[in-house]
């Protein structure tokens, strides 16, 4: 066997002995750069520049063309057997800061939160949001036969939720989303990405934002966003996330679906009540309901038993209408 084709079998093979086992040992208990380095020493007809082994993922460059292997992570909750429910975050945050408040009370499903590039330290930096709907629509395909019972989205999960839904790829029951950004930014889009950055960046170093800005933009006194801020984000991933949220178009197929579709927001959310209005001209059966005196993630972070049991449309919101 040749050179190459070794570090091919032992770059994706899942199954075999010796070297294969072995590096997947050291895949499993994150060993170093110089012993990655060992266990290929005899690959020498490719000049291996760099290996990061980072839990489920292998990012590698090499001096002949490679495609980038990229595996986004995904944590499970629950038996696998039940009814399945997939969660993208927010921007700016992680699965666990967003949804583990809602956990407790979904026991009776089998949960999935998607860890969106860039927003976990299982990941590195979010390259494009479009890929990562590339990737949550293959683990759907491999792991639940390309079906779900309820997709939910917070924010930029929630743009990539109606994404997913729109390429029509995977079969959904239900659609649920929460505040999400569906409105072009155009000429303003460059300066709202860099007052993002800095506002992020200014939470990240524990400097305040002055609170008549956080009122006006996130909702009085919500302290959702910065209670659920990934302090390791980097500018790079929200420019990146920026560049898809506020460019986005809302894909025509879209208007094929045929499953429940139920849009939340707080009455303190004016894009989020834009993106509403333009989501229920291709879907007119969308069920818009406002939360009165909330802002920006304000009910999932101070509300989590009735957020869970409402996402399902198992019974009507007390603040809706």
């Amino acid at each position: 066997m040749c050179q190459t084709s070794l570090l091919c079998r032992i770059l994706f093979c899942e199954s075999g002995s010796g070297p294969l086992s072995l590096f997947r040992n050291i895949v499993e208990m994150r060993c170093s750069f110089s012993l990655c380095c060992m266990v290929l020493k005899n690959v020498s007809s490719v000049n291996l520049l760099c290996y990061v082994v980072n839990r489920e993922r292998i990012q590698y460059n090499t001096n002949k063309f490679m495609e980038r292997v990229i595996v986004m992570n995904f944590l499970t909750f629950g038996d696998g057997k039940k009814q399945s429910l997939l969660f993208i975050h927010g921007m700016a945050s992680s699965a666990m800061l967003c949804y583990e408040p809602i956990l407790k009370y979904l026991k009776d499903y089998y949960v999935i939160l998607a860890e969106v590039d860039g927003h976990s330290p299982a990941a590195g930096e979010l390259e494009s949001l479009a890929k990562c709907c590339d990737e949550i629509e293959k683990y759907v395909k491999e792991n639940l036969g390309g079906r779900l019972y309820c997709l939910s989205g917070f924010s930029m999960g929630a743009t990539m939720a109606v994404e997913i839904i729109g390429r029509r790829n995977i079969e959904v029951n239900k659609l649920h989303l929460d505040a999400a950004f569906l409105i072009k930014m155009g000429v303003l889009t460059k300066p709202y990405t860099f007052i993002f950055c800095k506002a992020i960046g200014r939470l990240n170093r524990g400097k305040r934002i002055p609170k008549f800005l956080m009122d006006s933009v996130m909702g009085k006194d919500n302290k959702s966003v910065v209670e659920m801020l990934y302090k390791n984000i980097t500018s790079k991933t929200i420019k990146n996330a920026c560049e898809f949220v506020y460019k986005y178009d809302i894909p025509d197929k879209i208007r094929d679906f045929e499953g429940s579709v139920l849009f939340w927001r707080g009455a303190n959310e004016k894009y989020p009540e834009k993106s509403a209005a333009l989501l229920r001209q291709y879907i007119p059966t969308l069920r818009d309901i406002v939360f009165e005196n909330m802002g920006h993630g304000q009910y999932l972070h101070e509300n989590s038993a009735e957020y869970a049991k409402g996402l399902l449309f198992r019974e009507e919101i007390k603040y809706g209408f």
